[in-house]
C-alpha cells in the first residue's frame, strides 16, 4: 500500500475551498496542531471534512496533536542574554514575567529543578545553546555555558538525557482531548512521550474508545530506552525529527529514523515520518533535491505516512507541495513494488 499524505492544516488552508485542494493533490489525513489551533477552528475543520466525506468512498482523517509539556524561557530583555563559553548561569523559574530574578535566566516550568542531575545537558534555542548542569542548590539551576550565543526571549528548552516525572499529559492536553472528544477525532498525537505510562493515561481519559488511535510522537531522546513499550501500547509511532534532532547526535538520527520504522513494523505499528520534509516549500515553489531524497528513502525505508507542517499550514505553496510529495511517493513505490520500472 502507497506512503499515505498527512497535511497539517493552518491559517493558509482552514477553508473548505483550500481543504478539497489538499484532498484532490492527494492527502489522506488532516493534522490540527493545537499548540497554535483554537476550538473555533477545530469546528470548522471538522465540519469541512465531514462536507468532503460525504461522497468519498475512501474518508478522509483528523490528527487532533496535543501540544504536551513544553519547556521554554521566560521573558528576557529585548536586546537578549548573551551567553558565553564557559560562563556559570544560573535558570530559576519565574511565575510572572515582570517578577524581579536577578541575574537568573528565567524559565516557565516550576519543577524543572526536581529532575536535572549534575552533568545533565540543557539544549536551548533549537540545540543552538547547550549547558551543563553544575548542581541544583534552593530550586535554582546552575549551569556552565558549553555551547553559547544570543538567548532570548521564549526559546525552547530540551533535555536529552533527563526523565521529566511531571510529563505526559498536561492540563491543556486534558481540555483539549475532553473538548475533540465531544466532536469527534481519529487519531490523537501524544508528544514528547517517555515511557507506556504516558500512552495509558491518555487511553484512560478517552476511556479506551477503540474508534480513536493514539499515535505516540517519538522526540525524546529518553524515549527511545523505552521504545519498546512505547510501541506496543501505541497504534502508530511518529519520527518527530525537530525535537528529537535536539535532542540525540544529529549524526544518529537517520540512522535512529531507520530503526524506529523497522522496530515499528517489527510490532506491526505504523510509523510516521514528520518535520521538515519540504521546509523550502513554505516559500518557494519547488523542493530542493536533498528534501526529494530524503522522502524517497523514507519510502524505501517502509515509512506508513509522511507529514507536511509548515509548508501546508502557512506555507505558500501548499497544494503544490502535496502533489510533488505524492508524485515522489508514486514513483518510489513503483520502484520499489514492481518490476521494468527504471528509466535510465
Amino acid at each position: 500500500m502507497p506512503t499515505s499524505i498527512i497535511a497539517t492544516i493552518g491559517p493558509k488552508t482552514e477553508s473548505l475551498k483550500d481543504m478539497q485542494s489538499l484532498v484532490k493533490a492527494g492527502v489522506n489525513i488532516f493534522r490540527v496542531n493545537f499548540s497554535h489551533a483554537t476550538y473555533a477552528q477545530y469546528r470548522r475543520i471538522k465540519k469541512n471534512v465531514e462536507k468532503i466525506n460525504k461522497n468519498r468512498e475512501e474518508k478522509i482523517k483528523i490528527i487532533q496533536d496535543l501540544q504536551g509539556p513544553r519547556i521554554r524561557i521566560g521573558r528576557l530583555p529585548e536586546e537578549g542574554r548573551e551567553l558565553l563559553v564557559g560562563e556559570e548561569i544560573s535558570l530559576k523559574y519565574v511565575s510572572r514575567p515582570a517578577a524581579n530574578i536577578g541575574d537568573s535566566i528565567p524559565i516557565d516550568d516550576p519543577d524543572l529543578y526536581k529532575y536535572l542531575k549534575p552533568g545533565e545537558l540543557i539544549f536551548l534555542a533549537n540545540g543552538e545553546m547547550e549547558l551543563k548542569v553544575l548542581k541544583i542548590a534552593n530550586k535554582v539551576i546552575f549551569a556552565q555555558v558549553i555551547i553559547g550565543g544570543l538567548l532570548t526571549s521564549h526559546r525552547g528548552v530540551n533535555l536529552p538525557n533527563t526523565e521529566l516525572k511531571g510529563a505526559g499529559l498536561t492540563k491543556k492536553d486534558i481540555k483539549d482531548v475532553e473538548f475533540v472528544l465531544k466532536i469527534g477525532v481519529d487519531y490523537i498525537a501524544l508528544s514528547f512521550v517517555q515511557s507506556a505510562k504516558d500512552i495509558n493515561k491518555l487511553k484512560k481519559l478517552i476511556k479506551n474508545d477503540k474508534k480513536i488511535r493514539i499515535i505516540s510522537k517519538i522526540e525524546r531522546g529518553v524515549a527511545l530506552k523505552n521504545i519498546d513499550e512505547i510501541i506496543k501500547a501505541s497504534d502508530a509511532i511518529m519520527v518527530a525529527r525537530g525535537d528529537l534532532g535536539i535532542e540525540v547526535p544529529i549524526e544518529e538520527l537517520p540512522i535512529i529514523q531507520k530503526n524506529l520504522v523497522r522496530h515499528s513494523h517489527w510490532y506491526n505499528k505504523p510509523a510516521i515520518i514528520a518535520t521538515q520534509v519540504m521546509t523550502s516549500m513554505i516559500d518557494n515553489s519547488h523542493p530542493t533535491r536533498a528534501e526529494v531524497s530524503d522522502i524517497a528513502n523514507a519510502v524505501l525505508d517502509g515509512a506508513d505516512m509522511i507529514m507536511l507542517s509548515d509548508e501546508t499550514a502557512i506555507g505558500n505553496h501548499a497544494s503544490k507541495a502535496v502533489k510533488i510529495l505524492k508524485k515522489v511517493i508514486d514513483r518510489t513505490s513503483d520502484f520499489l513494488y514492481k518490476t521494468n520500472v527504471m528509466k535510465y
